[in-house]
């Protein structure tokens, strides 16, 4: 018997051990966690979905840029006076991280009425003949932008 109790005791405390070292692994590694990076990666990936949709169903897909959210509509063409929202195509960025969207070629900040289009073909038509310019800021003051080509890439500058 007390060679079984030394041997429960002995299993107790490599448990404890292997707890601490997790618990301090776990912890060294939280700070790889970037809100901003992941923010862009995620909008470069939701902006590529949004146009293979739209080349998939031959629809034209209008994006909405809001400042914590992207979401998705779709309609026969670009120029169509309604659109349907895609509840399956949304973005919540990040907690911390703001979205501003501006034209790249004047530097003009995108007006409530300014909108992104993807058509059937995945080529890009906006309220103005430009490339949009979406800046991701995070509290630090940090920057990180992706821009929108008219052939309908995703690129980071």
């Amino acid at each position: 018997m007390r060679n079984l109790g030394a041997t429960l005791v002995e299993l107790l405390v490599a448990l404890a051990v292997l707890a601490i070292v997790l618990a301090v692994g776990v912890l060294n590694l939280r700070p790889l966690s970037d809100p901003l990076q992941d923010a862009v990666v995620q909008a470069e990936g939701y902006l590529k979905q949004v146009r293979a949709k739209a080349m998939a169903t031959t629809s034209a897909y209008q994006v909405d840029l809001g400042p914590g959210r992207l979401s998705a509509r779709y309609a026969p063409t670009c120029r169509s006076a309604s659109f349907s929202e895609d509840a399956a195509l949304r973005l919540d960025l990040p907690e911390g991280v703001r979205l501003e969207a501006r034209w790249a070629q004047s530097g003009q900040d995108f007006a409530p009425s300014d909108w992104v289009c993807f058509t059937s073909r995945g080529l890009l038509l906006g309220s103005q003949s430009e490339e949009p310019l979406l800046e991701f800021r995070d509290g630090k003051g940090r920057v990180k932008t992706l821009r929108v080509m008219l052939g309908g890439g995703v690129v980071r500058p």
